[in-house]
């Protein structure tokens, strides 16, 4: 891996806490404002690479002194809230806006745990983003990441698998994905509620009403869920007990020749196939509609608790920048958010990166609220009874509405931040 000035050591602080997944990268320049930085991209993929490669380019071209922390995405948030109680917060994390809500009404002395970013913004600044990315970053009025790509599910295939068979194509719907699976093999989580929303969304229901109020109870919704869990427990599709790991692995060894997975395996999976296929998520057959899929916008946070938040804005911005959101795009395949790139040549030219934006226009971008961050806690047990089955997907997804209405109601609320005049 091209790192160049960096050195690769084992995290030693925060004993306890962070674990031995967690590691960290240190710049050797000398400077007078030093900032840590936490990063989730997985270890030695192309996207740890860019991103430690772009921290250096930052480091070279500002002479501030970087640390970059690799945390593991699925630790991150607590980690992050865990460090911020003891007062040892990193100055930058990388988010996702579907986590948005676990932070917004938490408190440490007072403060929330991130910087409201649109003092520190120009006006410039902030319209160099797609509208909708911006939207995503922001817990009620405050700003709290800048960012930097989104992403969503999507139907990826083995063309070779196909071979005399029509491949999928953006009108399928989802009896043509039943009887393709017969024959070549479908595989995802069915246990897993975020693949679930591209099905809820398809049969026309929402996670929430416009006033936040949950109706994961209504307008297709038990339906939906029956439709996708019938896939693994009826029609033995989808093999029995598949994970993320099970169906990322059968993939790569062709066990399987259709996958619904995101940007972030592509590079993956093309290492070991030639002809890999993406197109758009089938249509429901008795409405015509597309499944939809939740969007997650990625983004750079500033901690309420850095001494150097310029610095740390600083670093946010050019990691959001159009020249490394473009790399990372055209390396890894994520979504830009830049306006600039919307119809940059050498992006509308790579097929991969335009089927997953006009999947993406197809989808629904998670909510940032509280609700949304609760929301897996209180499908779980409900996914579990209608897989065991132990309850009807009706009963079942009813008990999990109102075990998310009673988290919501029985929540520690916090006042409203203040927001504080900017650097700029």
């Amino acid at each position: 891996m091209r790192l160049r000035s960096f050195i690769l050591v084992l995290l030693l602080i925060l004993p306890g806490c962070l674990g031995e997944s967690t590691e960290e990268t240190n710049s050797v320049v000398d400077s007078e404002i030093s900032i840590e930085v936490w990063y989730t991209f997985a270890a030695e993929t192309i996207e740890e690479e860019v991103f430690l490669d772009s921290v250096e380019s930052f480091v070279e071209e500002t002479g501030v002194d970087v640390k970059a922390t690799r945390v593991s995405y699925g630790d991150s948030d607590q980690l992050f809230m865990t460090a911020a109680q003891g007062g040892e917060a990193p100055d930058l994390i990388r988010i996702s806006s579907d986590s948005l809500g676990k932070f917004g009404e938490v408190r440490v002395d007072g403060a929330p745990l991130f910087e409201d970013l649109r003092p520190h913004l120009t006006p410039e600044q902030r319209n160099k983003f797609d509208s909708v990315s911006l939207e995503s970053m922001r817990y009620e009025d405050s700003l709290y990441a800048v960012p930097a790509s989104f992403d969503c599910l999507s139907l990826i295939y083995n063309k070779a698998l196909f071979d005399g068979m029509e491949e999928p194509n953006e009108n399928w719907t989802l009896d043509d994905l039943m009887t393709a699976g017969e024959q070549v093999g479908l595989e995802f989580p069915v246990k897993n509620a975020y693949w679930w929303f591209p099905f809820l969304g398809g049969y026309g229901g929402e996670l929430f009403d416009e006033n936040g109020t949950p109706t994961l109870d209504e307008d297709g919704a038990a339906e939906s869920l029956e439709w996708m869990m019938d896939l693994e427990l009826v029609h033995e599709i989808v093999p029995e007990g598949t994970q993320k790991i099970s169906m990322e692995n059968s993939f790569e060894a062709w066990d399987t020749g259709m996958v619904i997975d995101g940007p972030w395996n592509w590079a993956r999976y093309g290492k070991g196939i030639d002809n890999l296929g993406q197109t758009l998520l089938p249509k429901v057959s008795e409405n015509g509609d597309h499944l939809s899929p939740l969007v997650t916008y990625k983004g750079w946070a500033v901690s309420k608790q850095s001494p150097q938040k310029v610095a740390a804005t600083n670093l946010a911005l050019y990691l959001s920048s159009d020249e490394v959101q473009k790399e990372f795009a055209l390396q890894t395949y994520t979504i830009p958010t830049a306006q600039n790139l919307k119809q940059d040549s050498d992006i509308l030219a790579d097929p991969v990166i335009t089927g997953f934006i006009e999947q993406a226009e197809l989808g629904t971008p998670a909510p940032t609220t509280r609700g949304m961050s609760m929301v897996y806690e209180a499908l779980a047990p409900a996914f579990e009874q209608v897989y065991t089955e132990t309850s009807s997907a009706s009963e079942a997804l009813a008990m999990a509405d109102e075990e998310l209405e009673r988290m919501l109601s029985e929540a520690d609320w916090a006042d409203d931040a203040e927001l504080i005049d900017g650097y700029r």
